[in-house]
């Protein structure tokens, strides 16, 4: 056998399960956080109360983390002389909490403390990176290993509010991450046993979901899943359905788990033959041609299946296919954006 180097990279404590959220304040406690600031979403803000710690500065962030609404966070945060973050959302939340506390660094360069509350599925609570959405509308990134959460509390209950659309379509996103960890190039067996573990357990349990939108275990196993898919966050953040969406998400208002809707079969189609034994043990593990049996589950759960549905053609596409060509030809890109027109 080969060797190799695995490095372990999620928060240190994840709490999960019903009522979990009690959790907070003895985290916040361990991490001795006195001064709250509070980053969430309009959407959230009727939820608040549910929270165990009153914040001293409550910060609000659209969709895509545009950097305005972080730059004026992390003002707010500042003058109130916040000591501790907690984020309380999906993607655009915690990424934006993220930079805030990166850039709320002391004298010493180390980050306030962040605790994340996610109430999607999208799973960038346990990514050492961070996007958000330039002045020019475009995606951008930042990777610091001070972004990366201190806690996470995965507890169903909060997510009730989350409408079923987002909550199945960042499942996908999350399928997204397990299937483009386990086609990555190189090693990686504990990547591989907890991808197809994410893989199957979405694959049950999503549409349990769907048909049992309060059903808080169900929801629970949604959570679990979705964290198993992100043991390789380098290599699924990197993937090729990732990137491609990310170009055309922010850009044209696609939510980051529909581009995964979007895209996710096409890219697995186009992939199958560059990496057929890879693909062919997810065909084993779903029971059937693993990019048609994505696409069947993503049409079951109702979800997004066109990019035409958000108004973008094919000279849209074809810049899009452009500016990600690299790895890839722009031809081969364009093929696939195409196919999911």
């Amino acid at each position: 056998m080969s060797s190799g180097v695995f490095s372990y990279s999620n928060p240190r404590v994840i709490h999960w399960g019903r009522g979990s959220v009690a959790q907070l304040s003895a985290e916040l406690q361990r991490l001795e956080v006195l001064r709250v600031a509070l980053v969430t979403t309009r959407s959230l803000l009727g939820e608040l109360d549910r929270l165990p710690a009153k914040p001293v500065v409550t910060i609000v962030i659209s969709q895509h983390a545009p950097m305005s609404q972080i730059d004026a966070g992390v003002e707010e945060a500042s003058s109130a002389g916040a000591d501790g973050v907690v984020s309380f959302g999906g993607g655009s939340a915690i990424d934006a909490a993220k930079i805030v506390s990166v850039r709320l660094a002391d004298g010493d360069g180390r980050a306030l403390p962040h605790l994340a509350i996610p109430t999607t599925l999208s799973v960038a609570e346990l990514a050492a990176g961070a996007g958000y959405t330039n002045e020019a509308g475009d995606k951008a990134g930042m990777r610091d290993p001070r972004l990366l959460v201190e806690a996470v509390i995965y507890d169903a209950e909060l997510t009730l509010a989350t409408p079923m659309e987002l909550w199945l379509s960042t499942g996908i996103r999350a399928l997204d991450h397990a299937v483009e960890g386990f086609l990555a190039g190189g090693e990686h067996p504990f990547n591989d046993v907890m991808a197809l573990e994410a893989i199957r357990g979405l694959f049950s349990s999503l549409p349990r979901a769907k048909a049992d939108p309060h059903n808080l275990d169900v929801r629970t196993e949604n959570q679990l899943a979705a964290w198993f898919s992100f043991t390789l966050p380098g290599a699924s953040a990197s993937g090729l359905s990732h990137t491609m969406g990310k170009q055309i998400g922010a850009r044209y208002r696609i939510p980051h788990g529909v581009t995964s809707c979007l895209l996710l079969p096409h890219v697995m189609t186009y992939l199958a033959k560059k990496t057929p034994e890879r693909m062919a043990v997810l065909t084993e593990a779903l029971g059937g041609p693993a990019a048609d049996r994505v696409r069947h589950l993503i049409a079951f759960l109702g979800l997004p299946q066109h990019i035409a549905d958000y108004g973008v053609g094919e000279a849209e596409l074809r810049r899009a296919a452009d500016e990600v060509a690299g790895k890839y030809p722009a031809e081969d890109l364009l093929r696939i954006y195409l196919s999911a027109l």
